[in-house]
């Protein structure tokens, strides 16, 4: 018996860190001991976060899926993989022949976004399937994001990476990079970042209605604002820019269109009239006008907090606006295209030639990058006309991820085929009628290909699998080929030679001169790439076909409108109104870490609604009372935490909990929480209409006491 290290990196979140996996060898095989950051990891600093870290605990966990699995009533039997894989075809096929392809339909969770061999299945799968029904967790939290960069840029690859490294001046919306690590931005420790910007004499401020974890005197400040205004505050701060001479005139003039358009947006939005909306002192926006438009650099950054509310797609197009009226776009410390090991951009270029809407049941409807708005899924399954009858769950969790829980597992039952790809059988699927077990991140080998374009040091890592798969898990790109090749459809395992899944990827890195078997020899797998370049924004990686950025894109034209009805809503509201945020804590990871024992420690063993105290004085609550949650779209029971961070008029609770019927998880069905996603809106006018992004900040709601709703 040997004990071995062996190079990895992390694949929770988007950074990617280096990990160093102790395994031990013995006669019967290798087995994991323990990961720890990768100490002389050439790039990382030997950072790695507690979640990754702790990892070892979910691919250990006793209650991981092991086998095939088909459900029987309430009971679940295991089944050899040809025999899973030929019911599970049969049925499809069958469903198919009597309904046709659009009766079919997918959801994908946010797992496969660091899984490069499986996110290329995925697309495979369903185009063979020939269904346009397919559903997306990004739906949920980054769809704004793809629909603004198509419309400013002509791509949905194009995401100007803030530049913190060499920035004097960084300003952050809805994110909380201590402990999201951040998103849209692949960066080693961005906490380490943040306060070198500061310790050299530079700026960070954080727009927040919370006093994030995130911000201290040494790594910048935070501006409290009301929940889901940003749009406003964007608007101000350009429109106190313009006042104070600070657009740079001749870049727009070189490289923009529409921007007539852009100042008639902005023109109604002084500091003066936005103040009492977005809750924020009028001088202290026109100071944070000017800081920003002074500084001798400048870039911004904004995330889910902003990207959940109702406009998403609007505040993503004004801040790409603040980057290049200030002239910080296309510049070091300002916001710059990370291009890595391929052109990225180029690949999610969009025409903007015809409308990308459809009609349908439910109105206008689009595909963001293939995904219908995930929001609408329980109607598709169960609308008169062409009910949706089979559904392939893959590494996601809907039940807890999406508004209507109660809609969405009435709508399951009526499924005749409900199929669950993933490490655990969920709550989802607890529902399924099969389960097929996935391997995890150190079973199998990889490529960070989530960060291509996004990373702040530009780079590529491999990572060989740490440990055989156990039991009788596989990978999601070799299920799904044999889910294939049992339809009888098109499957990487028709060929008399054995697949080669990095094929693609192989000829995606000769962009760079680099292949597989290079990145296996170098220095922790890993290949540094050129720095990043300035100068080539707008004439290599804009994909507009004038090659200028739309500073107003005319598909904004309705959402333009409805801000201002929403503006005059919000400026009318009752002064003791309460706004629900999401909250994002270190001891938790959307839904699929709740069974890891090492998050579950005292205070943290279920979601507490989190309430500041003038609130709770007002309302008559005191810390661990229980209470009532109300909004328009259901209510849920939750303990009362005092929490100041808090601005007076917000409350906040962690997403992901709702774990009571995750019979096979011992860990989180004995904690489980509550669903918050009860409270939020589903079914048609609960996403943005731009984006399909989902309604989820920013909610109304209401307190009493159980039973008095």
């Amino acid at each position: 018996m040997a004990i071995i290290h062996k190079k990895t990196f992390c694949r929770v979140c988007e950074p990617g860190c280096p990990l160093d996996a102790q395994v031990e060898q013995s006669a019967t095989g290798e087995r994991l001991l323990g990961l720890s950051p990768q100490r002389d990891h050439p790039l990382s600093g030997g950072f790695a976060c507690h979640k990754g870290v702790n990892f070892t605990q979910i691919h250990l966990d006793r209650d991981r899926l092991d086998h095939p699995q088909r459900r029987d009533g309430k009971q679940w039997a295991n089944l050899s993989w040809p025999q899973a894989l030929q019911e599970i075809a049969d049925k499809t096929r069958a469903i198919r022949e009597r309904h046709g392809n659009d009766v079919i339909a997918g959801y994908i969770g946010n797992p496969t976004a660091f899984n490069a061999l499986g996110g290329e299945a995925i697309v495979h799968f369903f185009r063979q399937l020939g269904t346009r029904h397919v559903f997306n967790s990004g739906t949920q939290d980054c769809a704004n994001k793809f629909a603004g960069a198509e419309a400013v840029y002509g791509t949905s690859t194009l995401h100007p990476i803030p530049d913190i490294g060499r920035s004097s001046f960084c300003l952050i919306f809805g994110e909380n990079p201590k402990v999201s690590h951040m998103s849209f931005l692949s960066i080693f420790d961005p906490m380490a970042a943040l306060r070198a910007v500061v310790s050299r004499g530079g700026r960070v401020v954080y727009v927040n209605p919370r006093r994030i974890e995130s911000a201290s005197p040494r790594t910048g400040e935070v501006l409290q604002i009301k929940p889901d205004t940003d749009l406003y505050l964007m608007a101000a701060l350009l429109h106190e820019m313009q006042r104070a001479g600070l657009w740079r005139e001749d870049i727009l003039a070189a490289h923009g269109e529409r921007v007539d358009a852009l100042r008639d947006f902005i023109a109604p939005y002084s500091a003066e009239r936005v103040a009492p909306v977005v809750g924020l002192d009028a001088g202290d926006i026109r100071t944070l006008a000017h800081d920003f438009g002074t500084a001798p650099s400048a870039c911004v950054h904004m995330s889910t907090g902003v990207n959940m509310g109702r406009q998403g797609t609007l505040c993503y197009w004004l801040l790409q606006m603040l980057s290049l009226v200030s002239g910080n776009l296309d510049r070091r410390g300002g916001n710059l295209y990370s291009l890595g090991f391929y052109p990225a951009a180029r690949a999610g270029r969009v025409s903007v030639d015809h409308s990308p809407f459809f009609d349908s049941s439910y109105g206008e409807l689009r595909h963001i990058r293939g995904a219908l708005p995930a929001n609408l899924m329980a109607d598709f399954i169960g609308q008169p006309d062409k009910p949706v009858k089979a559904l392939f769950v893959i590494a996601g969790n809907p039940l807890l991820s999406i508004g209507g829980e109660a809609a969405l597992r009435h709508a399951f039952t009526e499924l005749e085929l409900l199929v669950v790809i993933d490490i655990f059988r969920n709550v989802t699927g607890e529902l399924a009628h099969y389960t097929l077990p996935a391997t995890d991140m150190l079973e199998r080998a990889d490529l960070n290909l989530c960060g291509l374009g996004m990373q702040s040091v530009p780079h590529v890592q491999y990572t060989d699998a740490v440990v055989p798969p156990s039991a009788e898990r596989r990978e999601e790109w070799w299920i799904l080929g044999k889910l294939a090749q049992a339809m009888g459809l098109p499957s990487p395992f028709d060929a008399d030679e054995a697949p080669d899944p990095f094929a693609r990827l192989n000829s995606m890195l000769r962009h760079a001169g680099l292949d597989i078997a290079q990145l296996k020899t170098a220095p922790g797998q890993c290949a540094l790439l050129p720095d990043h370049q300035t100068g080539r924004f707008f004439s290599d990686w804009l994909q507009r076909d004038s090659q200028r950025v739309d500073c107003c894109p005319p598909l904004f034209d309705a959402a333009i409108s409805q801000s201002s009805r929403i503006f005059n809503e919000l400026a009318t509201e009752p002064a003791d109104t309460l706004k629900l945020i999401t909250l994002r804590t270190n001891h938790m990871l959307n839904s699929w870490f709740h069974n890891a024992p090492y998050l579950k420690r005292s205070g943290f063993l279920d979601n507490p609604l989190h309430i500041n105290a003038e609130d709770a004085a007002r309302l008559a609550l005191a810390e661990g009372d229980e209470v009532t949650v109300q909004s328009a779209w259901g209510h849920l029971q939750a303990r009362v935490h005092i929490d100041d961070s808090l601005r007076p008029g917000v409350v906040a609770m962690t997403h992901g909990w709702g774990h009571r019927s995750a019979n096979s998880l011992g860990v989180a069905s004995r904690h489980p929480g509550a669903n918050v996603n009860r409270l939020l809106p589903r079914g048609p006018g609960s996403y943005e209409r731009l984006s399909n992004q989902a309604h989820m900040t920013g909610i109304r709601v209401s307190l009493a006491r159980p039973g008095a709703i």
